[in-house]
């Protein structure tokens, strides 16, 4: 090969590659806080869009912020992350979804969320079935039924199901509707109790002390809060479920009966490569967790310690950690 030839070549690789780094695409990561089944949902959001062909660094360059979950805060992380000019917006919680919707400016730039419990009740898109004109993406929505069912069997008198609920977060206050609807429909107590901040929590549990179980939803004030909720519940002598795993493990917690918030994450990446791949956000339709797709884990270390017996019906779950 002659010098000129290969020079040729070499210039020919080089701009291929000049092309290819001016195609990669910039996903701004909009996180309401630092807390492990949200750092889930962005690893499942990676994971989807590397599925989707968009691996990190080889096709797609993310720009991450999180707020702390201070509400404060939100704007200026969202101006901030706009300001890169970001091909799409991936939005963690409701509240950071609706403020989405609101502060960013340029209305072309398509916003995937996860997770939204009810994103249509948000107002974020018209049905399940499709997204709008700027959102699509993936709920967490949690069968109440299955949790519910999962008390029973777990803890047998179940029939009486305290919840906290914060009543300025949307989400929160879908959640309590469904569980109402699922109370109703299964002869199940609800004791309801509202919370509207975190240092509030302690005094609101005990409110629910004489209830058979707690179950603490999905929310951005309670998660991040659980331990204090935990402690409040074992001075009572309340156990507790979590819609996530976190705190099983360790025995703060009996239990937890859960969607996969990695599972979550996934389908809202399989949805974005898709948008980047070029379809219109309106057509791709809503990821919505079905029973099967929710899983026990339940605290060897918290049953040992409370003297507690896995029932029969829950002997070959292989959920006991």
């Amino acid at each position: 090969m002659t010098k000129t030839l290969m020079l040729g070549v070499a210039l020919a690789v080089g701009f291929s590659a000049s092309i290819a780094q001016a195609q990669d695409k910039t996903v701004a990561l909009a996180n309401f806080g630092p807390h492990p089944p949200l750092n889930a949902v962005v690893s499942g959001f990676k994971k989807g869009m590397a599925d989707g062909g968009y691996a990190e660094d080889e096709g797609v360059a993310y720009q991450y912020q999180d707020a702390s979950f201070d509400a404060s805060l939100v704007a200026q992380m969202i101006t901030t992350l706009e300001a890169a000019n970001p091909d799409l917006f991936l939005t963690v919680t409701t509240p950071i979804s609706q403020a989405a919707r609101r502060i960013v400016q340029d209305k072309s730039t398509p916003i995937v969320f996860a997770p939204v419990t009810d994103p249509v009740d948000a107002g974020l898109v018209p049905d399940w079935g499709g997204g709008s004109d700027r959102f699509t993406g993936a709920s967490n929505l949690q069968s109440m039924e299955t949790v519910f069912g999962f008390a029973k069997d777990l803890l047998g008198d179940a029939d009486k199901i305290g919840m906290l609920f914060n009543p300025g977060d949307a989400n929160d206050v879908v959640n309590m509707r469904y569980a109402e609807e699922a109370a109703e429909a299964m002869g199940v107590k609800l004791v309801k109790v509202s919370v509207e901040a975190t240092a509030d929590i302690p005094v609101r549990v005990d409110a629910l002390k004489d209830t058979d179980v707690i179950y603490v939803i999905p929310s951005s004030m309670l998660q991040p809060a659980l331990p204090a909720i935990a402690a409040a519940a074992r001075r009572n002598d309340v156990p507790v479920i979590n819609s996530s795993p976190v705190g099983v493990a360790d025995g703060q917690i009996l239990a937890s009966m859960s969607v996969s918030w990695f599972e979550v994450g996934r389908q809202a990446g399989l949805r974005a490569a898709r948008i980047l791949d070029g379809e219109a956000v309106g057509e791709i339709d809503i990821y919505r967790p079905r029973p099967e797709d929710h899983q026990p884990t339940i605290s060897a270390k918290y049953m040992e310690e409370f003297g507690i017996n896995l029932p029969e019906a829950l002997a070959g779950c292989d959920c006991v950690k």
